[in-house]
């Protein structure tokens, strides 16, 4: 069970910043309220001894459990444990208490928003987290697994729903982008929006077994020649595949809808793009049998056009700008802040 998804919008905008997952939405969801982010710390009150300080932000405690519980499955992907080497270790550690850092400072910028309804929001989100848990006895387990209370979890929704209205509010609110802006981003980098050659293609194949023999490939090839003087006496194409290929695009009259380059197997690839459209190839031999091919559309490399991509700029773009601009604020409270590396008992 993905027990702390962050749940997103279609409008959504998503970015990481220290290792918090925080959704910037453009505009509410389908209920009304903003969509949750969760710290990449999954709970904010750490079991274990909580008086193994790793750090303190502003006063703020961060317990060794805590660092240990964000550590653990960075480590776990590295490998085997007794594959990780103490250095490694330390790096992993050291990144983590770094992210922790900049996530506390993070809260800590958001903490004093007034959300209208924030409890119910809570309620909300905690609810539908809790529906996709099929039984209370797999509801308790995860987060038995996850080391957090009810009461955790509802904070850090609170948390969340906290630094999503800074992030609208402070942030996405403040920043303005002019088409003169995306246009420029486009002009200066036109291979960021070129579209590659493809084309649309109708085929019929004569299946043949990896296995067959000899007298059975002929027997296909023989067939596929066959259907091949029915298509150039001025057969219908799309009939023919839906009556004789062994290929589900049969189906669909053959159609095999849009490819590019180095999506279809190489002899059907050459074939295919030596042809102009509504030309019918010669029998094509493959490792699946024997295919006519028909080009219904061909599109040569192109630049996309700016209205077609315009949107999908000023959205990585802003992006981009809500990021810089809430790191910097980060930093900014962090020359200001105390923060405190108690030394680790032995």
């Amino acid at each position: 069970m993905h027990l702390f998804s962050a749940l997103a919008t279609a409008t959504a905008i998503a970015l990481t910043l220290a290792g918090t997952r925080i959704v910037i939405a453009s505009e509410p969801d389908a209920r009304g309220s903003a969509p949750v982010a969760l710290p990449a710390g999954e709970t904010p009150a750490a079991s274990g001894d909580p008086t193994d300080v790793v750090v303190k932000i502003n006063g703020v405690a961060i317990p060794r459990a805590e660092l240990d519980r964000n550590t653990l499955p960075l480590l776990a992907r590295m490998g085997p444990a007794d594959s990780i080497t103490s250095d490694q270790r330390k790096i992993v550690e050291e990144t983590t208490t770094e992210n922790l850092i900049r996530s506390e400072l993070l809260y800590q910028l958001a903490k004093d928003q007034n959300i209208p309804d924030l409890d119910r929001q809570v309620d909300e989100q905690f609810t539908l987290i809790k529906s996709r848990s099929p039984s209370e006895e797999e509801w308790n387990d995860a987060l038995a697994k996850k080391g957090i209370t009810p009461d955790g979890l509802r904070e850090q929704l609170k948390r969340g729903l906290m630094i999503n209205a800074f992030v609208q509010n402070e942030v996405v609110s403040k920043i303005e982008i002019t088409d003169a802006q995306l246009k420029t981003l486009y002009d200066e980098h036109p291979e960021a929006f070129s579209k590659p050659e493809s084309m649309r293609a109708s085929h019929i194949l004569i299946g043949v077994d990896a296995g067959a023999g000899t007298e059975e490939k002929e027997n296909a090839k023989q067939k596929a020649d066959e259907i091949l003087e029915k298509v150039k006496s001025g057969a219908d194409f799309a009939e023919l595949a839906k009556s004789e290929s062994t290929c589900p695009s049969a189906q669909q009259g053959g159609d095999l809808g849009e490819f590019g380059r180095g999506q279809m197997v190489a002899p059907f690839e050459n074939a295919a793009f030596g042809l102009e459209s509504g030309d019918v190839s010669e029998v094509v031999e493959t490792q699946f049998g024997y295919h006519i091919i028909e080009a219904t559309d061909k599109n040569p490399a192109a630049v996309v056009p700016f209205e077609e991509v315009k949107g999908r700029i000023e959205k990585q773009l802003k992006t981009q700008q809500v990021q810089q601009a809430l790191m910097a604020k980060v930093e900014e409270l962090r020359a200001t802040s105390v923060i405190e590396f108690p030394a680790r008992k032995p």
